[in-house]
């Protein structure tokens, strides 16, 4: 089979890596990459803050495994077996959309033009403009209340403490932490003089954001608001949900397209409904079902069903403080954390298993598991229901 890989990013890797050495060679595998580099993005936190993260080039992380990398932006998908990197045409039997997600910055008025985020090159612009603004005693404004803005906001108090740093949620912070959580949290806003204040934000202008009963200035502003999948994906065809995730069945095949599969943060389950979030933590599990799946399809084999189910919520406060609240099978938290500098251990442990069990596929050992619900799911989806496209 000729199989097609969109996306470097971790789903992409993983699968490429784990179905390379599943199939041994038989089928032609291409992983087409918009960048030849592996983007850290559970680190971009840190990347503001001026840290060097290093480099990951794909290169490096698929040598000798037989993948063919392919490094250009794709135009446009064909679902019935080409994708276009311009005038370029590559064809597929088998495709696996795995293009990520990126900040959304188009549902509020003025985020684009005002506001830096944490994808890749904003993160470095970012930790351009900081050093000077905490010389001053200036005011870093951060909106969400969810992880990106949490361990954005006590990251770079930490390592600017000149910097008057507020977040903003429309929410509470931690709901899903237990009690015991969100009081470690609320401390280590506090430590760190991180003032927090809720409102739902109307537009960001220059120098100030607009909410609905008041304003707050900024000298800098970081939108960590949530994310949506490229508009490459929308502008597929394929069925997709307001986010533009790509809809999938239990196997990760896009429903009407049983050769195209979705992982990562790109798709969405449609039957056992899915809640699951946009992270590694979801998307390398799934780039690795896809790759036994597809694997499984090359020997004549039927795939077999997704069964995933959280474990934990691992928090960075800075690099000396740290969260890591274990979830119960029904996605309860439990009263038992580990918190502060052992916290901040494990979690820096979790970030650094993410590329190392990319690098130990490569070697041809399997270091990747995850819990499951162990109930018998039915690889076949139910299709009722209204997709939004």
């Amino acid at each position: 089979m000729r199989i097609v890989i969109l996306g470097g990013g971790y789903a992409g890797v993983i699968c490429a890596l784990r179905l390379a050495r599943r199939t041994r060679g038989q089928d032609s595998i291409t992983l087409v990459s918009a960048s030849p580099s592996l983007v850290d993005r559970i680190r971009l936190h840190q990347q503001a803050a001026g840290q060097d993260l290093g480099k990951h080039g794909l290169a490096e992380l698929l040598a000798g495994s037989g993948v063919t990398l392919k490094i250009g932006r794709v135009t446009r998908i064909d679902p019935r077996g080409s994708l276009y990197l311009g005038d370029e045409r590559l064809a597929f039997e088998q495709l696996v959309v795995a293009i990520g997600s990126r900040v959304d910055v188009d549902s509020v008025p003025g985020v684009r033009e005002h506001a830096f985020t944490l994808d890749a090159a904003s993160a470095g612009e970012l930790a351009a403009r900081l050093p000077s603004i905490a010389a001053r005693g200036g005011r870093l404004l951060v909106i969400g209340g969810g992880l990106t803005g949490i361990e954005g906001a006590t990251e770079l108090a930490e390592a600017h403490p000149g910097l008057q740093v507020t977040l903003l949620s429309s929410g509470e912070l931690g709901e899903n932490l237990s009690e015991a959580g969100r009081t470690h949290l609320y401390e280590a806003l506090r430590r760190l003089g991180v003032t927090v204040q809720k409102g739902q934000v109307r537009r960001i202008q220059a120098g100030s954001v607009e909410l609905a009963d008041r304003s707050l200035p900024f000298d800098a502003c970081l939108w960590a608001g949530g994310f949506v999948v490229p508009e490459l994906v929308r502008q597929s065809g394929l069925p997709v949900n307001s986010r533009g995730q790509l809809l999938v069945d239990p196997c990760l095949r896009v429903i009407g397209h049983e050769n195209i599969h979705g992982i990562g943060d790109a798709a969405a389950l449609v039957e056992p409904p899915s809640h699951m979030l946009m992270g590694c933590k979801t998307a390398i599990p799934m780039g690795v079902q896809v790759a036994e799946n597809l694997a499984r399809l090359s020997r004549g084999e039927d795939p077999l069903p997704f069964d995933y189910v959280d474990t934990a919520f691992c928090i960075s406060l800075g690099r000396r403080d740290g969260l890591l609240q274990p979830y119960r099978l029904d996605g309860s938290p439990t009263p038992w954390l580990l918190r502060g500098r052992m916290g901040a251990w494990l979690k820096e442990q979790v970030c650094r298993f993410v590329v190392t069990s990319l690098r130990f596929e490569r070697m041809g050992l399997n270091i990747v598991a995850w819990r499951k619900t162990g109930r018998k799911l039915s690889p076949v989806a139910s299709q009722q229901g209204t997709l939004a496209a």
